[in-house]
């Protein structure tokens, strides 16, 4: 019976989350198109605006997730309520711990396609979307789709797979050949530096050279060459926060700390992005004494808990926000600003939770 139970509630729980995820990414998504409609010109049309909006919906859903879960888990809890089934739940014996449990397991589960989505699939798309937009926007022969940046000089060529934040060139390429198109230098940096005059220092170098018929191999913490792009140039391919996963926030952290560089605003949104879908987990939590109290009838009941919902889900994304903006003001350790609305989450679902006991 309990497995049978875990599974109904489970699957009211889907539900509940894939319909105002729906009704809330059309809506967003709706007026993001037609804000997107006015950079429509003749090489960037309303199809390639379109596309644009599809593939940075994942992101956007991602930002709204508390507030979208925390409406889908009510609406569902809710209509168990308005139909008496967790009356009768509760009748047949279910304790109001055995009743959560049923609830945090889809939480539990929730919260790990959350940071698989984030890292592996919404920040992703929206990087590509960035991208390709440029792309069709610059009309620049020198930017190919898939295959980074590209430089020619002679016969040498220079190629930038990545950059991280518009301005970190990673895993580079430079191929230089003779009179008869035979390979003689072939260099690869996992990263690299750009310094004045137009010039780069390649980190992490591996150097093959053909000399008199014989290719020998070196590997070097850096490697300084040129001339190829300068700072200037490198923006031509944009990458803006929203399109770093997690671990590209993590990794261009270290680098402008390394660098010696202002990192506030990257480890604020890591750590945004690392307490996001706890957050969200929390916020299913949190439906359960709002949608599913027991202490009233009244037809009215669903309709003022929806409404309890979305003044819930409002206030928090307003909170989080203000919590975000004090610590950048403050100084507070981006970490604590980041987890500060889930422990609030927490606190308010345990006063509501003893109240129902």
């Amino acid at each position: 019976m309990l497995a049978t139970l875990d599974r109904y509630i489970a699957r009211k729980l889907v539900l509940g989350w894939l319909l105002v995820w729906l009704i809330m990414s059309s809506i967003f998504g709706l007026l993001a198109f037609v804000d997107e409609i006015e950079r429509v010109t003749a090489s960037y049309t309303v199809m390639d605006a379109l596309r644009f909006i599809l593939y940075t919906l994942p992101q956007r859903s991602m930002d709204l997730a508390p507030v979208i879960i925390l409406m889908g888990s009510i609406l569902a809890l809710a209509g168990l309520n308005k139909h008496s089934e967790i009356i009768a739940v509760r009748a047949a014996g279910v304790s109001l711990l055995r009743f959560f449990g049923a609830v945090a397991v889809p939480a539990m589960l929730l919260i790990l396609l959350l940071y698989g989505t984030s890292e592996y699939l919404a920040a992703p798309l929206f990087q590509k979307a960035e991208i390709q937009k440029t792309l069709i926007r610059s009309g620049q022969p020198n930017l190919l789709t898939g295959k980074g940046l590209w430089s020619n000089s002679e016969r040498r060529f220079f190629n930038v797979r990545a950059l991280r934040n518009s301005q970190v060139p990673r895993d580079i390429f430079l191929y230089e050949f003779d009179t008869d198109g035979r390979l003689l230098n072939f260099i690869h940096a996992d990263r690299a530096q750009v310094s004045g005059g137009r010039r780069l220092d390649l980190l992490d170098v591996t150097q093959k050279t053909l000399r008199d018929g014989t290719l020998s191999t070196q590997r070097k913490d850096h490697l300084e060459m040129g001339p190829f792009w300068s700072l200037e140039e490198l923006p031509a391919l944009p990458l803006s926060a929203a399109g770093m996963t997690p671990s590209d926030l993590y990794e261009y952290s270290g680098y402008l700390k390394t660098t010696h560089q202002v990192s506030a605003r990257v480890e604020q949104l890591f750590w945004q992005r690392v307490a996001l879908p706890l957050t969200t987990g929390a916020m299913v939590l949190l439906a359960v004494p709002i949608g599913a109290s027991v202490g009233s009838m009244r037809s009215n009941t669903f309709g003022r808990n929806l409404a309890m919902g979305a003044a819930v889900g409002i206030i928090f994304y307003l909170f989080a926000q203000l919590v975000q903006t004090g610590a950048a003001v403050i100084q507070l350790p981006p970490s604590i600003a980041a987890f500060a609305p889930v422990l609030l989450v927490l606190a308010v679902t345990s006063g509501l939770v003893m109240r129902m006991r």
